[in-house]
């Protein structure tokens, strides 16, 4: 799944805990990174990790792929609620999320 699918589910923060409990149920919530595969762009697909095991790293290398941090899960949804209007589409909320990402966190 990329940003733009994931976009969905962190509009609102119980719906991101939900996909947490369901998807990635050894992770908390609060100590989810959330990492992009091979680069950060809307499109790349995203990793969930345990923050208390990796340690925050930037970027890392994981059974030979490369991944790039985005934010913690926790502040991907304060983001993405930062950017979220009703007009808006999922593909504007993602690249803005990207934009600011690369430029200003």
């Amino acid at each position: 799944m990329d940003l733009i699918e994931f976009i969905k589910f962190i509009k609102d923060e119980n719906d991101a805990m939900s996909y947490m409990e369901k998807h990635h149920p050894d992770i908390d919530y609060y100590d989810a990174e959330v990492y992009a595969e091979g680069s950060i762009s809307a499109t790349s697909s995203l990793a969930f990790f345990d923050g208390e095991k990796i340690e925050g790293r930037i970027e890392m290398k994981v059974n030979d792929k490369k991944y790039y941090n985005l934010f913690t899960l926790d502040l991907l949804v304060e983001v993405c609620t930062d950017y979220y209007s009703p007009d808006s589409t999922d593909v504007e909320i993602a690249e803005k999320i990207i934009s600011y990402r690369i430029n200003d966190a």
